[in-house]
């Protein structure tokens, strides 16, 4: 066989194999990047979750303290701790 021949064959084939592996790293990239977007979405739902929670517990505090201000508890140092605590969670 020629030589000429049998080294344009194996880089015909390399051509291929590296075209392959190409394709298959392309699919690997594309999983992952679903994946990132999958976890992703579940974080952004979870930390919307959790800001809504936050702004419950916020508006229930602020309930009780207005509360609280009607039985004549205006300088009770648990009210004042309510508002440090809450200004302290930035």
């Amino acid at each position: 066989m020629n030589p000429e021949y049998e080294a344009h064959e194996r880089l015909c084939k390399s051509i291929g194999d590296m075209a392959k592996d190409n394709e298959a790293l392309k699919q690997h990239v594309t999983e992952l990047e679903n994946r990132l977007r999958a976890l992703w979405d579940k974080l952004e739902g979870e930390r919307k979750f959790y800001e809504d929670r936050i702004k419950r517990l916020e508006e229930a505090g602020d309930a009780l303290y207005e509360g609280w201000i009607g039985y004549g508890f205006t300088k009770d140092k648990h009210l004042a701790a309510w508002r440090i605590a809450k200004e302290d969670k930035l």
